[in-house]
């Protein structure tokens, strides 16, 4: 079985002795000859060769045998149907943006960007599909007069490729596609390859691939593919992983990035998400690599679209392609939230929510849910032209999301929920200070309390600029109880610190006279010996 393969595969490139052309009403020898064969090739050697003895009459429907080495042989071009993305042809030391309808021929390299993706046909109609950050050289194009065979051969440098190829016909007639560790000769198939770090993976969607190493070859059939390592010793095809169930997407969206899902494919690693406008899938609008059988696609206009998924085993093979369209439906889309971000904690009651202005946009309805549950909302509204909001709440987790509305009064998709918590930082604006004039051993100030597990920060100093504070604690409740104070004036205030560290505005602050308790006493005593000297 081995030799026959690799006898297959030596004779792909190498050229059988005949073409065989059938014979059509009309056909005169000097007419085929001046269409096949060699200028320096005369009729008579055609005569001769098919030993025909009247030239005058070739009966239709008969063969008249061609000797390979007298067809006329020109140099091929592939044509660029369709590029997305950057891409860059260099040619005899000249680069080139690449561009649709530009013709390459032998020895022009490809490069493209990571992002990109470029189609090309080839003299016999095959196509190729060039995938982002790649790199293909176009080794051979040849093509063999009006016979309709044409010599392909390319190189894959990096990157990967998917083909359709033509069937063959005639022993000229060749596709091959070489890497840096493989070969894969083709006559009619649809497969893919991939370079990369010396490996290559092959992957049969239609016909046979031969594929060869220095060391060994494999003809692998529909369905099947392989795994090439620079040094490999052996070429086994394994069976594609199924191509995934894409049923339960939906046909139409009307999220601009819709999210997809489908159930997961035993055994595979990951999957690749392919997305064009057209059914060929010439260019690609994304092409995605997930690890699980979800995806969000990248934003996408209005209008029709097909998703091509596959999934890709242990070993890096990709299986068999599930295609379906969809389509995007022109919805107003949701503005960008600017307040509250996620997560974000709100320090008032009063929270305002900010958005800016969405495309073809005149009104935004908003919800506002207390435990991320948007069957109930607490609050939902509707706003004409504005781009904030400000709505009391009372302490507590919240979620939010918002859409806009259109002239027709069409409401968009929502935006993703952002979660929030509102818990309010009271200034401490009021100690109660009326104690601080008593004369007992110590003292005790207190103010309004805050949110539970908040905590305070108490200042007292001898001057309104806090400078020099005498006193400089941090408490857990709204109170402090201090020593008796020393007579003159006091500037008290206090910050209020949430639990997770932040820290309130300080006020302004208060000011408390502690009186002299000897000049009480002494004035006291004064008044006495008066009274006794009358």
């Amino acid at each position: 079985m081995a030799l026959l393969i690799a006898l297959w595969i030596a004779c792909l490139p190498a050229f059988a002795e005949d073409w065989a052309y059938r014979v059509r009403p009309g056909d005169t020898i000097w007419d085929l000859a001046g269409e096949y064969l060699k200028p320096d090739v005369p009729w008579q050697r055609l005569q001769e060769y098919n030993r025909i003895t009247n030239p005058y009459q070739l009966p239709p429907g008969s063969t008249l045998r061609i000797p390979l080495a007298w067809l006329n042989r020109q140099p091929a071009r592939a044509k660029v149907v369709a590029v997305r993305g950057d891409a860059v042809a260099t040619d005899k030391g000249q680069n080139a943006p690449i561009t649709a309808g530009m013709s390459l021929g032998t020895g022009a390299v490809l490069k493209t960007s990571p992002e990109a993706s470029l189609s090309l046909q080839f003299a016999d109609g095959s196509r190729l599909m060039l995938l982002g950050d790649s790199e293909l050289l176009l080794d051979r194009l040849t093509r063999f007069g009006r016979s309709g065979m044409a010599d392909t051969r390319l190189r894959l440098q990096r990157g990967r490729i998917s083909n359709e190829v033509r069937p063959t016909r005639g022993p000229a007639a060749s596709f091959i596609v070489d890497t840096p560790s493989a070969s894969s000769a083709v006559r009619g198939t649809q497969f893919r390859v991939e370079s990369s770090q010396a490996v290559t993976y092959t992957e049969v969607l239609e016909g046979r691939v031969a594929v060869s190493s220095p060391r060994n070859s494999a003809l692998v059939k529909r369905g099947y593919g392989t795994v090439v390592a620079a040094g490999q010793a052996a070429i086994k095809p394994v069976a594609l992983l199924p191509a995934p169930d894409l049923s339960r997407v939906a046909p139409t969206h009307v999220r601009a990035q819709p999210e997809l899902a489908w159930p997961a494919v035993e055994n595979a690693r990951q999957y690749r998400v392919q997305v064009a406008d057209n059914r060929r899938f010439d260019t690609l609008l994304a092409d995605l690599e997930t690890a699980t059988p979800t995806v969000a696609l990248p934003t996408l206009e209005e209008g029709a679209y097909f998703l091509r998924v596959r999934a890709v085993d242990a070993d890096g093979l990709e299986g068999l392609d599930a295609v379906v369209p969809f389509r995007i439906e022109g919805q107003p889309e949701p503005p960008y939230t600017i307040a509250p971000t996620e997560a974000a904690v709100v320090r008032t009651s009063a929270v305002r929510f900010q958005w800016t202005k969405a495309p073809a946009a005149t009104g935004y309805q908003y919800e506002i849910a207390g435990d991320g549950d948007f069957t109930a909302p607490v609050a939902q509204a509707t706003t004409k032209d504005r781009t904030s909001a400000e709505i009391a709440l009372p302490p507590g987790e919240y979620a939010w999301r918002i859409r806009s509305v259109d002239a027709g009064g069409k409401a968009g998709p929502y935006s993703d929920a952002l979660a929030f918590t509102v818990r309010p930082l009271a200034e401490v604006t009021d100690i109660d200070s009326s104690a601080a004039g008593q004369s007992r051993r110590d003292v005790t100030f207190r103010w309004p309390a805050g949110q539970p597990g908040q905590r305070y920060r108490f200042q007292m100093s001898r001057t309104a600029d806090f400078k020099e504070p005498q006193i400089d604690r941090t408490v857990d409740t709204a109170e402090i109880t201090l020593p008796r104070l020393r007579t003159g004036t006091w500037y008290l205030r206090a910050q209020t610190i949430d639990v997770d560290g932040f820290e309130g505005p300080m006020p302004p602050p208060q000011i408390v006279e502690v009186p002299c308790r000897l000049c009480k006493i002494g004035i006291g005593a004064g008044a006495l010996l008066i009274l006794l000297a009358l």
